[in-house]
């Protein structure tokens, strides 16, 4: 057990402090990033506090209601006019992003005027109209009038009441779980192919021959996947933590209020962890087997792409999944490993995953990992002292080598 760990120390502080290593880790949250933040600049491209104004040709407006009033939420300032003249004034000096004029016959004449120099922006637009609808139910009592102000917010429920989908406001919650699948593909496409290529080089350049002097097969090839999945739970670490600081900066300091108010479910979090892990080191123990299976450098990192489409399988089925999350393809890529995560990570959006079905699916897995590491450290084994040439499967089975011994002989 020592030297096992000496061969995790050695391999992982290797393998991290290569400066590819520390782009590797630190890519993914940056082009997260990056596309949240190009997204938030653009949006407040289209958000402007500066006030807008009208001019009241229908007389409906006299004594016009403030929507500070019914709503606690910013909103620009609306000034009221009595004459063009004074509206382009303001508008010409930059003061006002607009100005509305609200025709004769009001609301039954419903061609108003806007007047601007530049676009005017999203959230003004959408005061205006709110404080036009408010201003007509002035004679409503207040609860009715703050009701109509917060607008429409329809929620649907899953059969099992367990789920809810709010239609305007959608939450980080409800997503949770889909975005933890994608994160653990991720994980195992970038951290998979460090090992099997060094794992080859140490093999190429004859490293290895000394190295398996002083180790057996399953001591040295139980360490290289432990260190694969040491590096994998340290991306994911790392990843986890640059993720809580974007959510404390997001809703403490950009007022982004889909970050407010997180409520983790911690089932669904657990589920999801249940199957990816098992998932993770069945992919990585099974690329380590092929990569020296197949015993070419090149070709080993070209497996990569294969796994990728395993991982994305679920979204060729994303249709029937939806259409019967219990139904028989949903339970069935639940089930099989690696397209599990993404399918787990999907209906965990809409239901609880039963608990027979991640059972059944972690113990096909754990078996399939067991599986894994035998092919793994078979093919070490028969064919550590090779270079640049590849291991048949008969030969992976006593029968196989057996027969061909005889016909050798």
């Amino acid at each position: 057990m020592r030297k096992l760990w000496l061969v995790v120390k050695h391999d992982y502080l290797k393998n991290v402090r290569q400066k590819g290593f520390l782009i590797a880790l630190f890519s993914l949250p940056l082009f997260i990033g990056l596309s949240f933040g190009l997204g938030y600049f653009m949006r407040s491209q289209n958000v402007s506090s500066n006030s807008i104004g009208y001019i009241d040709d229908s007389g409906e407006f006299e004594h016009p209601l403030s929507l500070s009033s019914v709503s606690d939420r910013e909103r620009v300032e609306i000034i009221q006019f009595s004459n063009v003249a004074e509206a382009e004034e303001l508008l010409k000096n930059g003061s006002l992003q607009a100005y509305f004029v609200i025709p004769e016959g009001y609301p039954q004449n419903k061609n108003i005027e806007l007047n601007y120099f530049e676009e005017l922006s999203e959230n003004a637009e959408r005061d205006f109209y709110d404080f036009l609808q408010l201003n007509l139910i002035s004679d409503f009592p207040h609860e009715i009038q703050k009701r109509v102000s917060v607008g429409t917010n329809n929620i649907i429920r899953t059969p099992d009441g367990l789920r809810e989908f709010p239609d305007n406001n959608p939450s980080v919650n409800m997503f949770l779980p889909l975005f933890m699948g994608l994160g653990f593909i991720m994980l195992l496409l970038i951290s998979s192919g460090y090992l099997m290529s060094g794992f080859l080089e140490e093999k190429s350049n004859r490293t290895i021959e000394l190295i398996f002097t002083s180790l057996s097969p399953t001591q040295l090839v139980g360490g290289k996947l432990v260190t694969m999945v040491a590096i994998g739970l340290t991306m994911l670490a790392t990843w986890v933590i640059v993720g809580i600081i974007a959510f404390i900066v997001g809703a403490n300091f950009l007022e982004l209020e889909w970050m407010k108010d997180i409520s983790i479910n911690w089932r669904d979090v657990f589920t999801l962890l249940a199957v990816a892990l098992p998932s993770y080191i069945f992919a990585a123990a099974l690329m380590l087997g092929i990569g020296l299976l197949i015993g070419n450098n090149q070709e080993a990192e070209s497996i990569g792409p294969l796994f990728f489409m395993v991982a994305f399988i679920p979204l060729w089925f994303m249709v029937p999944i939806t259409r019967e999350i219990n139904g028989p393809v949903a339970v069935v890529l639940s089930i099989v490993p690696i397209s599990s995560i993404l399918t787990v990570g999907l209906r965990s959006i809409f239901i609880e995953i039963p608990m027979w079905q991640m059972i059944l699916s972690v113990t096909i897995q754990l078996l399939l990992v067991i599986g894994a590491l035998w092919l793994a450290i078979s093919t070490f084994r028969i064919g550590m002292l090779r270079t640049g040439s590849r291991i048949r499967w008969k030969e992976l089975f006593p029968r196989g080598m057996g027969r061909d011994n005889e016909e050798r002989s």
